[in-house]
């Protein structure tokens, strides 16, 4: 069994970038339900935590916090691959993890400070591009220089978002950053991969027009609803909870098999097909 590889066949991973600027709005349960199904399917996958929020990412995929993690990936001046492995660590359902804690936050003045800062993320991965397939970069709910950075570094950026206003105001700041971000950032040429619609409930009469409106929006940026919207579920919640990928904790659940029906639409637009793996 081989994987497919894109229709470019890069070498290098594909870096994915979840973000909104809302918060709130499920974008770490979808950063971890694209790591897990990714992993599942036979991918090499690195998890970046640039999320500094004591409930992170981190926190839900088991990670050890102790250890080295993205604090002091970004804080590499000289970054080798000696040094950026460091600071992986290997998780049991979502492949590698570059954890986040409380202190990430600290960063930012130091970012702030530095030349080139919206690339200084995609420069601390490049050393270790050519370990994996997939690099998935889970960003604060703010557009603030981590979020930036996690822009600069995307070959595909995902925006995850609830059918509500406040959460489309946020996913309308990203795909702006992100076209801006294109435009002005030396290095970068970031592409707008898809939305995928979150605690989505069709027996609220709202969400349904608000779903139409959402793949309104996103086609102005040439880009698709991935997926048709994944379900709400108490499901996602008891999955983090217990440390488990939502697929193993209760593959048949409505947000699991919706989250396989948004992985499987993102790979069909990088050139791979339905099955993950062919023989």
């Amino acid at each position: 069994m081989t994987r497919q590889r894109p229709d470019d066949g890069a070498a290098r991973a594909r870096v994915i970038v979840f973000a909104n600027q809302k918060g709130g709005v499920a974008k770490s349960t979808t950063a971890e339900a694209f790591a897990a199904s990714l992993t599942a399917r036979g991918y090499a996958v690195l998890m970046v935590d640039m999320d500094a929020q004591p409930g992170n990412l981190s926190m839900h995929v088991g990670a050890d916090k102790s250890l080295p993690g993205t604090l002091e990936l970004l804080e590499l001046r000289r970054p080798t691959r000696e040094k950026v492995l460091r600071c992986i660590q290997p998780t049991r359902s979502f492949g590698d993890v570059i954890c986040a804690t409380e202190e990430l936050d600290t960063v930012d003045k130091f970012m702030n400070s530095r030349m080139a800062r919206e690339l200084m993320l995609s420069r601390a991965l490049e050393p270790i591009l050519d370990s994996y397939d997939f690099v998935i970069v889970d960003t604060p709910p703010a557009l603030q220089v981590r979020t930036l950075n996690g822009i600069a570094a995307a070959d595909d950026v995902v925006v995850p978002c609830m059918a509500d206003v406040s959460s489309v105001v946020g996913m309308k700041a990203v795909l702006e950053c992100a076209a801006e971000v294109g435009e002005f950032v030396h290095e970068a040429d970031p592409r707008v991969a898809g939305v995928v619609v979150t605690r989505y409930d069709a027996r609220n009469s709202l969400e349904p027009e608000m779903l139409d409106q959402i793949a309104e929006i996103a086609a102005e940026y040439d880009a698709p609803l991935l997926g048709q919207g994944v379900r709400n579920t108490v499901n996602a919640r008891k999955a983090q909870y217990n440390g488990v990928a939502l697929g193993e904790f209760a593959p048949q659940s409505t947000a699991a098999l919706d989250y396989e029906e948004a992985v499987s639409a993102y790979l069909a637009g990088i050139g791979i097909g339905d099955d993950s793996l062919d023989s």
